[in-house]
């Protein structure tokens, strides 16, 4: 009964990938969604990619040089982050059509160490651990025993919880020029280890993703001020997408993010924070969007 219903909705299955008609290839595709939705090095603020369109929030705060130690520091990041991913309306016959859509909410925490290699270069290493609730909130208009057998092969009304931990390694190269401008160059590998719990749904999740990321930005000092408050500029590109097997499971195999960014501090209670905002092109060889920026440091 399901291999004839994953067959019978391939156009909808085959959003994730060709081979997308069994479990694990089904189970994959939502465990690169999980993904998307909670790294950082992938940017997904709105996309669109072969018949999905993907709308993700992130609000990242850091606590930074929580402990130094002569060329060790130690930073503690929170992210939120809300992903709703949505396909185009399948009209499977003249009395059935689906749209599927999946909502993610998860929770970060990243211990992260720095090791200062000279006043340029810098070794950094983080750990991030994480909490995913994903919910299928596909809608189904047509036959009753049709959405039943959607129901049974697990393609409509569910939701999982997972878990996550990802060891990531990186070098970031940052040079000051003689006008007070700054350089920043920076590349790093992760590796995410992800598990479902609770499993309610009888959908079991358990994946390892790889994930790369590489980028610049160049930043204006104090390019200009507003009433005595001084404002940077910054110009920023980043790429990053997974790697290993099934890396184009959601059809794209990387994402480009250019993106131009003020940033500027703010004094609360006698502590500085530094608020960054700002707006991004996304694009890759098969997805294009765009994303908005907002940091917390």
């Amino acid at each position: 009964m399901k291999r004839f219903l994953l067959t019978y909705f391939s156009p909808f299955v085959a959003l994730f990938s060709p081979d997308a008609l069994s479990d694990k290839a089904l189970t994959a595709g939502y465990a690169k969604l999980i993904a998307l939705s909670s790294t950082n090095d992938i940017s997904a603020s709105t996309l669109y990619s072969d018949g999905l369109d993907y709308s993700k929030y992130s609000l990242p705060y850091t606590f930074k040089n929580i402990y130094t130690d002569g060329d060790y520091a130690f930073n503690i990041q929170i992210r939120g982050n809300y992903l709703k991913v949505k396909s185009e309306v399948i009209d499977i016959d003249s009395s059935n059509s689906l749209r599927s859509r999946w909502d993610i909410l998860n929770l970060t925490t990243s211990p992260q160490l720095t090791y200062s290699i000279n006043k340029n270069y810098s070794l950094e290493g983080e750990l991030e651990l994480g909490y995913s609730n994903m919910q299928n909130k596909s809608s189904f208009y047509g036959e009753d025993d049709v959405k039943a057998g959607l129901r049974e092969a697990k393609l409509l009304d569910w939701d999982i919880n997972t878990l996550h931990i990802t060891p990531k390694i990186g070098i970031v190269n940052k040079n000051t020029l003689s006008n007070g401008d700054n350089i920043s160059l920076h590349t790093s590998i992760a590796y995410m280890f992800m598990e479902s719990i609770g499993n309610k749904s009888n959908i079991k999740i358990s994946n390892n993703i790889g994930i790369w990321s590489a980028g610049g930005e160049y930043t204006m000092t104090n390019a200009f001020d507003i009433k005595g408050k001084p404002f940077d500029i910054i110009v920023s590109n980043d790429i990053g997408g997974f790697y290993g097997n099934s890396y184009r499971d959601l059809s794209f195999g990387f994402i480009n993010n250019t993106s131009l960014a003020l940033e500027t501090p703010i004094n609360i209670n006698n502590t500085e924070f530094k608020i960054k905002a700002g707006v991004g092109y996304l694009s890759s060889d098969n997805a294009h969007g765009v994303t908005f920026i907002m940091g917390i440091n």
